[in-house]
């Protein structure tokens, strides 16, 4: 597998929406971590439009938290 993001500012934007989905679930960001990158990694390779990784990301992490712990 190649490098993760394509560059600091995709990064920067990918940490962003980790900080904030943490905050939102109120969990560990190592916690949130695990299942955004996972999530990222599964979708970033059959991606066209980078640009909305970041949202897709985002959601498919969010819903087995969301399910764990009955929100």
């Amino acid at each position: 597998m190649g490098a993760k993001y394509a560059n600091a500012g995709e990064k920067a934007l990918h940490e962003a929406a980790i900080e904030a989905l943490a905050k939102e679930m109120r969990r560990p960001v190592s916690e949130i971590k695990q299942h955004y990158e996972r999530e990222f990694s599964r979708l970033k390779d059959g991606a066209r439009v980078r640009d909305l990784l970041s949202v897709c990301a985002t959601r498919h992490a969010r819903e087995p938290l969301r399910h764990s712990h009955g929100q």
